[in-house]
């Protein structure tokens, strides 16, 4: 019974306020940071992470045995 009673507040309340739409977006932006420009500082990264993962789980491995 409570939780039909906390879904229908929610429900008036989202039907009250959902009219209204999204807020307009701010006139005044930060520098844009394109991820194009600097795609391989990205899979540089993921190399070197995968490749730490690989050597800590190989090391792990060879301890047990």
């Amino acid at each position: 019974m409570t939780s039909l009673i906390y879904n229908v507040i929610i429900l008036a309340i989202q039907t009250t306020s959902g009219g209204q739409g999204p807020p307009p977006p701010s006139q005044n932006r930060g520098p844009e940071l394109p991820i194009d420009d600097n795609l391989w500082v990205l899979l540089i990264a993921g190399i070197l992470l995968g490749a730490y993962i690989f050597y800590k789980r190989s090391r792990v491995i060879n301890k047990a045995s």
